[in-house]
């Protein structure tokens, strides 16, 4: 059984050096984190998957998420720990509604591969830069530290997105299993739930170069559920997480997940949890 590891901030950052081990056993975590690789190399486990790491690569974990480093060549990790609670700080700095939207999708429900998260090299500089910034500031804080912090981290936060977005744009590719092709769908639809363009079946067919008419029986047949289903239970699990881990009122959390207003959101919440908000919460 793996071990969890917890933090007390809701942001902080680590840095340390692995010459022959990692030094941490496998575990999970009750909190986000972005792994730099500043040095080095070796392999990243995350969950059932192994991918080879080297410098340049960054790593994004959620508290679903076990994982461990194996080392090769000694190893440089730069970490930044974040918490849910931060991240909806951080909400109210960002003025475009399509974005915390995005935003929201890409936190509650990231895309657990083990593979490096940036996609181009031009971001990949920046999202670099960001951490020393992000570091610095928490190593020497000064007047307006905080509000400076929750910038940064937007900043940060909006390239992720970027770069967790494009992993998903249309191109044909080959895969291994069809619980792979499957997962990969369903990563697709969770990242994109409150995109109602995005998530139609025309668009899944496209983005995964299927039949249109062979979708629907492809996710029924390896998820259990339809389409339909699986968007109403993707968005009622981001509503119940805002409901146990914010102060969000009932009607600002059925905006954020997509229903069309706190009376809808009510009856299909309790249709599929069997409690109201209220109660639930």
């Amino acid at each position: 059984m793996s071990q969890r590891f917890y933090i007390t901030k809701n942001l902080d950052t680590l840095e340390f050096e692995a010459a022959n081990e990692w030094g941490y056993p496998r575990h999970k975590h009750n909190f986000f984190e972005f792994t730099y690789i500043l040095k080095g190399s070796g392999q990243h486990l995350l969950n059932e998957s192994i991918i080879d790491y080297k410098k340049g690569d960054l790593f994004f974990l959620t508290p679903k998420d076990e994982h461990e480093f194996v080392v090769d060549a000694p190893t440089t990790f730069g970490v930044i720990q974040f918490t849910e609670q931060l991240f909806l700080e951080k909400a109210n700095f960002t003025s475009s509604t399509h974005w915390r939207k995005n935003l929201d999708t890409v936190i509650f429900y990231a895309n657990n591969i083990p593979k490096s998260i940036v996609a181009n090299d031009v971001d990949r500089i920046q999202l670099f830069y960001l951490y020393e910034l992000i570091k610095n500031e928490i190593e020497s804080p000064m007047t307006y530290s905080r509000d400076v912090l929750l910038n940064l981290f937007n900043a940060l936060l909006m390239l992720v997105s970027r770069n967790l977005k494009s992993s998903l744009i249309k191109k044909e590719k080959s895969y291994n299993s069809e619980k792979e092709k499957i997962d990969s769908m369903l990563t697709y639809i969770r990242q994109n739930v409150l995109d109602k363009e995005l998530i139609k079946i025309k668009s899944i067919a496209e983005t995964f170069y299927m039949s249109p008419n062979y979708v629907s029986v492809f996710i029924k047949k390896h998820a259990g559920v339809s389409i339909q289903q699986y968007v109403l239970k993707t968005k009622i699990e981001m509503a119940g997480r805002l409901l146990k881990q914010t102060n969000l009122n009932i009607s600002e959390i059925a905006d954020k997940t997509g229903f069309l207003d706190s009376s809808h959101f009510n009856k299909i919440f309790k249709k599929y949890t069997g409690d109201n908000p209220s109660a639930f919460r």
